[in-house]
């Protein structure tokens, strides 16, 4: 047995991995980490200290750490890592921002829907945060899908959608026609298998997804997009400084809400390489 002390935070879904020396895990220890991701789809590791290093390190009990899909000529990080690690700042020197994703709201989503193999997981570690506002919240599509009525799931059998992310935009709907080369897009199931446990889950999200592929059908997605928005399997993590985050981009999306524009605010980001998504 691993000793871990996993304490869910909603029956099924997020969970808090309560004082988890990170850097000295066993076999056990990372399967049961594995095996409370794929369960809960979020995990919480209050009070860590870590290293590009240690957080690289510690991601690959996960998987592959990804390269990172932003272009590398804009790319604003300077450290070695820059092509694993990325800033979530509003931090700016010389008024230029150092990192990514710097202001404000950001729409439900999830990591990677718009490359072609979306990533397992993400992976944010706290250096800076604000005084009221920056929280994340996170959505079981688990949850979100099974709670559909029927003739809806079965509306969606065999539809994929196409989703498209413009890094300069996260608070809007995307255009169906890329105004710039920032824009990028790939096309998925609209009801994925999940690749380890082979559970359903409803793969669309308000900030990225454009359309269904066969035919537009506005009314049926912004119907998704409620479901989404309103299902109770849902929790806001109020970040602490030194708090590191895992969740799972097959399973879940996620959302910043907005923060003071004044305050600092750093947060340091990997992911963990995925596949193909498969329809269920």
């Amino acid at each position: 047995m691993s000793g871990l002390v996993i304490d869910p935070i909603c029956p099924e879904f997020g969970a808090r991995v309560i004082d988890a020396d990170l850097q000295d895990l066993n076999a056990d220890c990372v399967r049961d980490l594995n095996a409370a991701l794929d369960r809960y789809g979020v995990l919480v590791f209050p009070n860590q200290k870590l290293s590009e290093a240690d957080q690289i390190s510690f991601a690959k009990v996960f998987g592959t750490p990804s390269e990172r899909s932003r272009p590398a000529d804009r790319r604003a990080e300077q450290s070695e890592y820059a092509h694993l690690i990325g800033l979530v700042t509003n931090v700016r020197e010389n008024g230029e921002p150092i990192g990514s994703l710097p202001d404000g709201e950001m729409w439900l989503h999830h990591d990677g829907c718009f490359i072609d193999e979306p990533y397992r997981a993400t992976l944010l570690y706290a250096l800076h945060v604000t005084s009221t506002g920056g929280e994340t919240r996170f959505v079981d599509m688990r949850q979100v899908y099974r709670d559909l009525p029927i003739e809806i799931q079965s509306e969606l059998i065999g539809k994929t959608a196409v989703h498209q992310f413009d890094y300069r935009n996260i608070n809007a709907r995307p255009q169906s026609i890329p105004s710039s080369g920032s824009a990028r897009e790939a096309e998925h199931p609209v009801v994925i298998k999940h690749p380890r446990t082979s559970e359903p889950a409803l793969y669309v999200n308000p900030l990225c997804t454009i359309q269904f592929s066969d035919a537009p059908n506005d009314d049926l997605l912004d119907h998704l997009f409620s479901a989404i928005e309103e299902n109770a399997a849902t929790f806001h993590h109020r970040w602490s400084v030194d708090d590191l985050v895992i969740w799972d981009n097959w399973s879940s999306c996620h959302a910043r809400s907005d923060f003071p524009a004044a305050e600092k605010r750093m947060l340091r980001r990997c992911i963990i390489k995925g596949c193909a998504l498969d329809a269920h």
